[in-house]
């Protein structure tokens, strides 16, 4: 339990004490106990909420950009789904890199391609969240769980077949970004993420026991399953 004390003080890497709970910060990622013993690791983490972010249209069809090594990734959306959730900003990691229009980025997903699986990053960005159907990607069936009526999904096909993927496809083109950090410790940083920040990640429900909405996503995707 942190004491009322440390509570009141700023991040001393952005300064800003908003976004401070006197152990770690959402709004730049830092964690004041890695500062020192795990910088590498602490620049990881931070990279997530600065991020290089890349179009998911642009990876769709050349798949090269991707690395062909293990490292975690994380998906950020131009919505936070506040329908099914929480109207309430503060629940969520709003990520401001989209300088140009302004718009606003929530990271709602982060994901691991593993050494001990041999999975690369292409494979699981690539070869799962963009090309699966709902079974083999998590994040695929738990989007299509969340927009099959906004988007004219057919429930019954779980994403099987050219048009049913091409509608979600086109869904995440315009309203999804995805940014990457190559490490050979991906599991490291994953349990890391989602022990510190997994409260604020929404459609992680897999080994993410903080994420006060995995009752209602668990729901909304066994609904899916049903077309229901």
């Amino acid at each position: 339990m942190f004491n009322w004390f440390k509570k009141s003080k700023t991040c001393s890497n952005c300064h800003l004490d908003s976004s401070w709970d006197g152990y770690k910060c959402v709004h730049c990622g830092y964690i004041e106990n890695l500062a020192k013993k795990k910088t590498e690791l602490l620049t990881q983490v931070m990279d997530f909420f600065d991020p290089k972010t890349y179009n998911p249209q642009d990876l769709y069809y050349e798949k090269q950009l991707i690395p062909e090594r293990p490292g975690v990734y994380a998906w950020y959306f131009d919505t936070h789904f506040g329908n099914y959730f929480t109207h309430n900003n503060e629940s969520f990691i709003r990520v401001d890199f989209d300088s140009v229009s302004s718009k606003k980025w929530f990271m709602l997903y982060i994901g691991i391609a593993g050494q001990k699986n041999g999975r690369t990053l292409r494979d699981r960005i690539h070869g799962d969240h963009l090309n699966q159907n709902s079974e083999g990607s998590t994040l695929r069936q738990s989007l299509a769980a969340l927009l099959w009526r906004d988007i004219d999904l057919d429930a019954s096909k779980q994403l099987n077949g050219g048009n049913e993927k091409i509608k979600l496809n086109n869904w995440i083109f315009r309203h999804a970004k995805v940014a990457w950090t190559e490490t050979n410790e991906p599991e490291v940083v994953e349990n890391l993420m989602l022990h510190e920040f997994g409260h604020l990640l929404p459609l992680n429900i897999d080994d993410n026991k903080k994420n006060p909405h995995r009752k209602t996503l668990k729901q909304l995707r066994k609904s899916w399953r049903k077309g229901k």
